[in-house]
């Protein structure tokens, strides 16, 4: 290993210097110590190597072959570290962190399934996700973009419409192939439902906004995360309510299906809010209009879908 074959780091540091320089005034100059400290150095390294790498001839030097060697890899190394280092440092100044507060859900399901196409709009932005677990203008201030539904405490920010809350029951295809819709269960078959038990919306209100019917001897499985909802539901365990700016991907992807045509808008809207105190950085600016534009986009797609599955 290369810390058995040289006594220390700093050892080549001053050979290099010395070789570089052809003088070893000019190299103790340069690394500011005295020069017997550096023909210490460089003695100690010699005896530690058992060979010479200076031809000495007074105050004049001359590389021997084994230290044009060792100098031209030395060399290199330090210029490769060196550019190593600037590119870091380059890369470092060039990027600029973007805070964003969401759902928990909406981290796990909406965004990070399109990490990929952010990271390539986005090189040199790095993210810092805030999550909430209600809808809460607890981080609204502290952070540069914050997506939750509005509410009266939004007046004195800056505010922009992602989506509007819409509600719709899904399960797996392979649930939905084998237990049928909300409205037409399959013969011999008893839906399982899914629910979160903070949920706000429940599946009583889900029914009657809807005008559907609890058929059979329904079963219910009920989680204290909403994660775990979402999860059973992918799993194939039942039926689930869910919210679009969630969900939409799922939907889009075909791993989540609508189980009833019927999809419930409740007549509230998600913003995306930002501090009016502080003008809006230009990359914010981007990736707030990015988030917007990927909403709208599977908005669209969703309802292609709908209409596609229940000609609507």
């Amino acid at each position: 290993m290369l810390r058995d074959r040289i006594p220390s780091t700093n050892s080549l540091f001053c050979f290099e210097t010395v070789a570089r320089l052809k003088s070893f005034s000019e190299a103790a100059s340069e690394l500011n110590v005295t020069q017997p400290a550096v023909s210490r150095a460089i003695s100690a390294l010699e005896t530690h190597l058992g060979y010479s790498l200076f031809n000495r001839h007074g105050r004049w030097i001359e590389l021997t072959y084994n230290g044009d060697k060792l100098f031209r890899a030395t060399s290199t190394a330090f210029n490769t570290i060196s550019d190593s280092l600037r590119e870091i440092g380059q890369r470092k100044e060039d990027q600029e962190t973007v805070t964003i507060s969401m759902s928990p859900v909406a981290v796990n399901y909406w965004f990070i399934p399109r990490m990929l196409e952010f990271r390539q709009k986005f090189p040199a932005v790095c993210l810092n996700f805030k999550e909430y677990a209600k809808d809460s203008d607890s981080h609204a201030r502290e952070v540069d973009l914050n997506i939750r539904l509005s509410n009266p405490h939004d007046a004195d920010m800056h505010r922009w419409p992602f989506a509007d809350e819409r509600i719709i029951a899904l399960c797996s295809p392979e649930y939905f192939s084998d237990h049928g819709a909300l409205d037409k269960i399959k013969k011999g078959r008893s839906h399982s439902f899914i629910e979160w038990q903070q949920q706000r919306y429940g599946l009583d209100e889900f029914f009657h906004a809807t005008g559907l019917q609890f058929a059979g001897n329904p079963h219910f499985v009920r989680f204290t995360d909403y994660s775990s909802v979402m999860q059973a539901a992918l799993q194939g365990q039942g039926v689930a309510l869910s919210w679009i700016t969630e969900s939409s991907r799922q939907i889009i992807e075909g791993s989540l299906v609508p189980a009833c045509a019927q999809v419930v808008k409740t007549g509230r809207r998600y913003h995306i809010l930002a501090s009016n105190l502080n003008p809006m950085r230009p990359v914010v600016e981007d990736v707030r209009n990015w988030l917007i534009n990927e909403m709208r986009n599977d908005e669209k797609k969703v309802t292609a879908i709908l209409k596609a599955n229940w000609d609507l």
